[in-house]
């Protein structure tokens, strides 16, 4: 349970943009795990390089990890060299989270994962001054409180376009390098609501969101979906009536539906019906009591 909500809030997410950067300055071999082998030290942030070297624990204990990490470090021009003692820091940051206690007397819901946010922010605090967090966690705060935002809206907010409304405010408010990418999720998730809509209606819709060229195209797409389902209905039909004729050999059999298959379908279709066949195949067997 501790690690799921953990997960679900994004606690342990790896951040980004917000933190100061170092450039890769050597080439020179350094100590790794061996599922580090042939990679390089993320050197995009520190957080990043903090990252990096931890997450070879399980492969190795953490005072080897602390070792590689020096090794590598002072293997730096002094200039790019980071701090050692925030490098401890952060591992006894992580190693508090792992012991945070999620309240479990209470469903899984916007308050509680209010609370453990909370403690989270608690944490970071115990461990870091400000700018250090927003060096280490800048990113990852914002969108863990965004998230946090984005449920609150939910369950205040009853009326769809109210809710969309309310979350393009907040988007508003992010970097415009974050911008995008979350009013990129918010039309992707308006545009799969419309498909309970009749068509005319829904295509309406759709043009608002993406104008009518791309509205135009998601028609193109909806239809030739339906046209390959409809054709895929057909041919399992006539597959099934192939497989049940028992006056046909093996042979026979397998090259009735090989010529089935042509026919049917165009050649880059049908690597995707061989899988369905597949999956329909596993589906439709009955296990042994």
């Amino acid at each position: 349970m501790k690690k799921t909500v953990l997960s679900l809030i994004g606690v342990v997410a790896a951040a980004s943009a917000v933190c100061f950067y170092y450039p890769t300055t050597s080439d020179t071999p350094v100590m790794q795990v061996p599922s580090q082998q042939d990679t390089k030290v993320d050197t995009y942030s520190s957080r990043d390089t903090f990252d990096y070297f931890l997450s070879g624990l399980g492969e190795a204990d953490l005072e080897t990890l602390k070792t590689h990490f020096n090794t590598y470090n002072t293997g730096q021009p002094e200039a790019y060299q980071l701090d050692n003692d925030l490098f401890e820091r952060f591992i006894q940051y992580r190693a508090a989270l792992s012991n945070l206690n999620p309240d479990n007397r209470h469903p899984l819901n916007t308050e509680s994962l209010q609370r453990l946010n909370e403690q989270v922010m608690q944490i970071q605090s115990a461990f870091f001054s400000i700018e250090e967090q927003q060096r280490l966690f800048g990113e990852e705060n914002m969108q863990r409180q965004l998230a946090l935002r984005q449920l609150e809206l939910k369950d205040h907010i009853i009326n769809q376009d109210d809710y969309y409304n309310a979350w393009e405010q907040e988007i508003n408010t992010l970097p415009p390098v974050m911008q995008q990418s979350y009013r990129n999720a918010a039309v992707l998730s308006q545009l799969q609501a419309t498909n309970s809509l009749e068509e005319q209606d829904r295509y309406l819709k759709q043009q608002a969101l993406v104008g009518p060229e791309a509205a135009d195209r998601l028609v193109t797409l909806r239809k030739a979906r339906e046209a390959f389902q409809t054709k895929l209905e057909h041919y399992f039909q006539q597959r099934d009536a192939i497989l049940a004729d028992n006056n046909l050999a093996k042979e026979e059999e397998q090259q009735a539906l090989n010529d089935l298959r042509q026919t049917t379908f165009t050649a880059s279709q049908i690597r995707r019906v061989q899988a369905l066949e597949s999956i329909r195949e596993t589906q439709s067997v009955t296990p042994v009591q």
